[in-house]
């Protein structure tokens, strides 16, 4: 019924009412009522649904002056590296209420808004207390995700704080956006993504062996872990063979988590079904404090928030366009994109030229993707190694 109401709500467009107008008084208004018939959810300003369409800002101090409060219940529904970007907010929670346990709560479904390896990476962190998996669904709009299921789990007086922000353009950062979300203080510079140290599984104690000793054999100019898919928007670099052999041919040796298709000794391809995401980060930590350079390559996901955890240099390609690309970024990370973005910082930003990329459609003809020359791709990757020291 509330989601029934809250469509037809959004659909007035009274929610985005201008300050200081009367639909802005009847916007107000319903704000709070609301907050009067969900106050479990509602911290401050927001609800389990997010106040009709908008963003809820937390206030857990004050809630404590109210009622009492015997945990935070964090539901996620998001990606594994959007989770990643979460870690500083966790931190930050526990270290304002330390006295006060926080259950992660993850979605068992993967889905366009959420992937189940969220779970295991909440299982990593050592400030979650708990965790559990629910049986969570999309809606029409992603901070409207269903995830009834998990209120079974929720212990009485813990607070339930489903964990969404802002992501308006005119959004400084990602991190940011979440600590102010939740009514704690930014600090800059920005904090990094946090990656717990976890142990390795035996199938990736057996692949760093192998690394290791690949890298004893062949002392190559860098170690390049390359990373070419997407799951959230379905993209697939189609040039990764050329660009895998351009790189072993400079002198480089190449881990990829996409497979190449190549047989080579210096190209190692990772088959990620077979590892988890605790395994890829601790490859690359064991790696990174090897006598090899370590670099990288990839497109928007999972491995952009686990460089930036690790510090490891970064050439992202950008693929499409989206206007809070800044968002996402860390200083670690180098972007190649055929869109100019004024909030990018120069040195990071690598201008592709037209005779650069070709373009063309996603399957669903919603989007449209860029795919960057190996050529140019290798010229942008040698620029960043050199200006960069990892």
């Amino acid at each position: 019924m509330i989601h029934w109401l809250a469509r037809i709500y959004r659909g007035t467009g009274i929610h985005s009412a201008p300050s200081g107008t009367l639909l802005y008084w009847v916007h107000s208004c319903v704000h709070r009522v609301v907050r009067r018939k969900s106050f479990r959810f509602g911290i401050e300003a927001g609800s389990k649904r997010g106040s009709f369409g908008a963003i809820p800002y937390y206030d857990v101090t004050r809630l404590r002056r109210s009622r009492p409060v015997d945990g935070l219940a964090l539901v996620f529904f998001m990606g594994a590296g959007d989770y990643l970007m979460t870690t500083p907010l966790i931190r930050a929670l526990h270290l304002a209420h330390p006295d006060l346990p926080i259950y992660g709560f993850g979605s068992s479904h993967t889905d366009n808004v959420n992937s189940s390896l969220v779970i295991g990476l909440l299982k990593a962190n050592p400030l979650v207390n708990r965790v559990f998996a629910y049986r969570g669904r999309p809606r029409d709009v992603w901070t409207d995700y269903d995830f009834q299921d998990a209120l079974k789990d929720i212990p009485k007086n813990f607070v339930i704080l489903p964990v969404i922000y802002d992501v308006e353009p005119t959004v400084f950062h990602r991190t940011t956006s979440l600590l102010e979300t939740f009514n704690l203080p930014v600090d800059l510079p920005l904090p990094a993504p946090i990656a717990y140290p976890t142990p390795l599984s035996p199938v990736a104690a057996n692949i760093l062996s192998a690394l290791q000793a690949r890298i004893e054999i062949a002392l190559p100019k860098a170690v390049v872990f390359t990373h070419f898919g997407a799951r959230s928007s379905g993209y697939e670099y189609p040039n990764i063979a050329r660009l895998v052999t351009q790189l072993t041919q400079q002198g480089y040796l190449v881990v990829s988590f996409s497979p190449t298709g190549l047989k080579d000794d210096n190209v190692i391809d990772i088959d990620i079904a077979t590892i988890t995401p605790c395994d890829s980060i601790e490859l690359l930590r064991a790696l990174k404090r090897g006598p090899a350079r370590l670099l990288m390559i990839s497109v928007n996901s999972l491995m952009w928030p686990i460089s930036a955890a690790l510090d490891i240099p970064n050439l992202g390609l950008h693929v499409f366009r989206d206007p809070s690309m800044h968002q996402y970024l860390y200083p670690n990370i180098f972007v190649i994109t055929r869109h100019f973005f004024d909030r990018l910082p120069p040195f990071s930003l690598f201008l592709a030229p037209p005779s650069s990329y070709q373009r063309r459609q996603s399957v669903d003809e919603v989007t449209t993707f860029t795919d960057y020359h190996p050529e140019y791709v290798l010229d942008s990757f040698e620029a960043m190694a050199s200006s960069r020291p990892s």
